[in-house]
C-alpha cells in the first residue's frame, strides 16, 4: 500500500509540474493593430514558431474594441523561445512587442471563479512587466490626439511616406497655412481615405513631426471625430 501511495503521490507531483510549465509557455505581444484577429495571430505565430497552444487577444469590456495587446500560448519550449526572437517583427503593419508573460505558481483552483481571478492577475501582471509605449493607449480616449512622433507615444503615425501623409510640401506648396489648406481640399476628394480615418484613426493618437505646430493633422483628427463628413 505504501508503495501504491508514493506512486500516486509522484504521479500527482508530476501532474502539477507539467500543468505548470505549460502556464509557463506564454508570450505576452502588444502593439497589435486593432484590425488583428485572434485566427491572425495564431496563423503567424504557426508561421514562425509552430506549436501554438491557443491565443487570446484582449478586449475592451464595453467597447468590444481590441485593447491592442493578447498572449499566446505554446506547446513546447523551443516554440517558445522562437517566438521572444520575434520582436519587433511586423504583422498587419505594426511592430510587434513581445516579452514572456509572467504567471504565479498557485495550487489548482478549486472553483472556475478562482481560476478566473488568477487568469485575470496573470494578465495583469503581464501588460505591468511592458513599458507604457508597448501597449496602445487607446480605451476611454473620446477625441482623437495629434502628437509629435518623437517626443509623444502614439498608435498610428501620419507623417510621409504613410497613406495619410501630406503630398504638399511648405516652401514648394506655399506656408505651413496653404499645405494645410490645400491638403484638406485633396482629402476631401478621397473617399477611400475618409472613410478609413472614421474607423482607423478615431480616438487615436495620431503622431507626425510638426506638433505643436498646426499640421494637417489636425485636419485628419476633425474628419475622424466627425459624425458626418460633407465631401467636396
Amino acid at each position: 500500500m505504501a508503495t501504491s501511495s508514493n506512486y500516486t503521490t509522484r504521479q500527482i507531483a508530476q501532474q502539477n509540474m507539467n500543468t505548470s510549465m505549460n502556464q509557463s509557455l506564454s508570450i505576452y505581444v502588444g502593439n497589435l493593430s486593432f484590425n488583428t484577429i485572434e485566427e491572425d495571430l495564431k496563423r503567424f505565430f504557426n508561421d514562425n514558431c509552430g506549436n501554438v497552444k491557443r491565443v487570446r487577444i484582449i478586449y475592451d469590456n464595453n467597447t468590444r474594441q481590441s485593447r491592442g495587446f493578447g498572449f499566446v500560448y505554446f506547446n513546447t519550449i523551443e516554440a517558445f523561445n522562437d517566438a521572444l526572437q520575434l520582436q519587433n517583427c511586423q504583422l498587419d503593419g505594426r511592430e510587434l512587442r513581445i516579452a514572456p508573460a509572467e504567471t504565479k505558481n498557485s495550487s489548482t483552483p478549486s472553483s472556475s471563479s478562482s481560476s478566473s481571478s488568477t487568469n485575470t492577475t496573470t494578465n495583469t501582471n503581464a501588460a505591468a512587466n511592458v513599458t507604457s509605449s508597448v501597449v496602445p493607449q487607446t480605451t476611454n480616449r473620446s477625441r482623437t490626439q495629434v502628437v509629435h512622433c518623437k517626443k509623444s507615444n502614439y498608435d498610428v503615425y501620419i507623417g510621409r511616406p504613410s497613406d495619410w501623409g501630406n503630398p504638399f510640401v511648405i516652401g514648394k506648396d506655399g506656408d505651413r497655412a496653404d499645405v494645410i489648406r490645400k491638403y484638406r481640399s485633396w482629402i476631401m476628394r478621397q473617399p477611400d481615405l475618409l472613410a478609413r480615418a472614421k474607423n482607423e484613426l478615431r480616438g487615436q493618437r495620431i503622431a507626425c513631426w510638426c506638433k505643436p505646430e498646426a499640421c494637417h493633422g489636425d485636419v485628419l483628427a476633425e474628419i475622424a471625430d466627425a459624425d458626418e463628413i460633407k465631401q467636396s
